[in-house]
């Protein structure tokens, strides 16, 4: 018999959401009996999850994809870490570094005012390495390719409905995006631009940054809790913008989506070594939206006087 229903995932940071479906894919494809493996098994996500982001990833098997509408178009919570000071491509520490930027003027005040400006119903960029299609491509094929976009992206309304400062420190032991350009200071232009075009420090190594002082940029963490279409990404870049600064992401993590709880309602990927610990996982989001069924469709007193 084919199993149908949702299954949520805590996905590691690192992997893609498409990685996580086909190592699922790969698993039932193993491990499934004969009449299973003669019918193909459909999977899909309710909303991709950054690489560097773990969290619940919510997935449809076989007749579950038709629910999967429902997550897309729900509230999510977020809770996300960022550092000041290095504006990257990608919005994250997995992009190349673009530029540096000053960082000495923004105090926690500061950051929980601008906080204020980015809640309840705001317009957004979505960014530029997105799973976002424009004319028949994704905007990250665009980005991995080196092509120019056809048109500019344009801004779209979200909702971000509540969004509170957790932590605000620079007594922090994370160090910068060093992957893919270099961070010395002699390396970079007037206007603080990194030089990508020297290849000869086109790529370093974390121990040869010579400027201490950078590994000691403001790091912050917000709980952000939002409406559907909203990059935490381009939030974190616009908030080092309004502070006439930069920032980016280095840890994403969803910690609720619709009714999904991270943990609660979520299996380990590692943990998904047979199909008995996926049937488990989906049985018990059976169960809970069973009873939130029931739940609402309770008929209850009325009084009238």
């Amino acid at each position: 018999m084919l199993p149908h229903g949702i299954l949520a995932i805590n996905k590691p940071r690192g992997k893609t959401s498409t990685d996580v479906l086909n190592t699922l894919k790969e698993l039932f494809r193993n491990r499934s009996n004969s009449i299973v493996n003669k019918k193909k098994i459909k999977l899909g996500h309710g909303g991709t999850l950054d690489p560097l982001a773990t969290g619940v990833l919510v997935i449809g098997v076989n007749d579950g994809c038709k629910e999967l509408h429902k997550y897309i178009g729900c509230n999510k919570v977020y809770l996300a870490t960022g550092l000041f000071g290095f504006a990257t491509d990608s919005y994250d520490s997995y992009g190349k570094l673009l530029k540096i930027t000053p960082v000495k003027h923004i105090t926690k005040e500061m950051l929980t005012f601008t906080l204020q400006k980015f809640t309840g119903d705001i317009s957004q960029k979505p960014p530029l390495y997105s799973a976002l299609r424009m004319e028949g491509r994704r905007l990250y094929d665009y980005a991995r390719k080196g092509i120019a976009l056809p048109k500019s992206i344009e801004p779209r309304a979200i909702k971000i409905h509540s969004l509170s400062l957790l932590d605000f420190t620079v007594n922090h032991d994370y160090k910068p995006p060093t992957t893919t350009a270099t961070i010395l200071k002699t390396r970079t232009s007037e206007n603080n631009e990194v030089n990508t075009n020297d290849q000869s420090n086109a790529i370093i190594n974390e121990n040869s940054i010579i400027d201490n002082s950078l590994l000691n940029n403001p790091i912050f963490k917000i709980h952000v809790e939002c409406g559907k279409g909203t990059y935490i990404r381009s939030l974190i870049h616009d908030i080092g913008i309004e502070l006439n600064s930069a920032a980016h992401v280095v840890e994403l993590v969803r910690l609720q989506q619709g009714d999904i709880y991270l943990h609660r309602d979520t299996v380990e990927l590692d943990e998904c070594t047979d199909l008995n610990a996926i049937f488990t996982a989906m049985e018990k989001i059976k169960l809970k939206h069973s009873y939130s069924s029931l739940q609402s469709n309770k008929v209850t007193d009325i009084n009238i006087a």
